[in-house]
C-alpha cells in the first residue's frame, strides 16, 4: 500500500489520543480513515495488580453513573483490594494481636511472686 495522504473526518485535526486511527483501503481502491476507540483498563488490585473479578469498568464518566452494586464488592476493602489480599491482612493483624499477648503472657511469667 502506498502512503499517500488522507484527510481526517473529524474537526479537531490534530494528532491526539482521541484522534488516533489506522488507514483502511476501500473497496474502490481508496485509502481512508477509521478511528480508533480509547482502550479502557480494568479495574485493578492496589496490592497484588491483578483484575477485580464482579466490577465493570466504562469509561470515568460511565463509572460515576453506575449504581453503588456495580462498583464494588460488597466485603471489606470490596473495589480496592482482591480477595486473596483481603485475606492476608486479616490473617496478618490477627497473628499481630496473638503475638502482643503472647508477649503479655510471657512477660507476666518471668515475674517473681513476692
Amino acid at each position: 500500500m502506498k502512503d499517500r495522504r488522507v484527510v481526517l473526518r473529524r474537526h479537531c485535526p490534530f494528532s491526539t489520543r482521541k484522534n488516533s486511527f489506522k488507514k483502511v483501503k476501500t473497496p474502490g481502491n481508496k485509502i481512508k480513515i477509521q478511528y480508533l476507540d480509547k482502550k479502557i483498563s480494568k479495574v485493578v488490585c492496589a496490592e497484588s495488580k491483578k483484575k477485580l473479578n464482579g466490577i465493570s469498568s466504562p469509561q470515568s464518566l460511565g463509572f460515576m453513573r453506575l449504581c453503588k452494586r456495580k462498583k464494588k464488592i460488597s466485603r471489606i476493602y470490596g473495589g480496592h483490594l482482591s480477595g486473596n489480599s483481603t485475606k492476608e491482612r486479616i490473617i496478618k493483624s490477627f497473628l499481630l494481636d496473638e503475638k502482643k499477648l503472647v508477649k503479655k503472657y510471657n512477660k507476666e511469667k518471668k515475674k517473681p511472686f513476692l
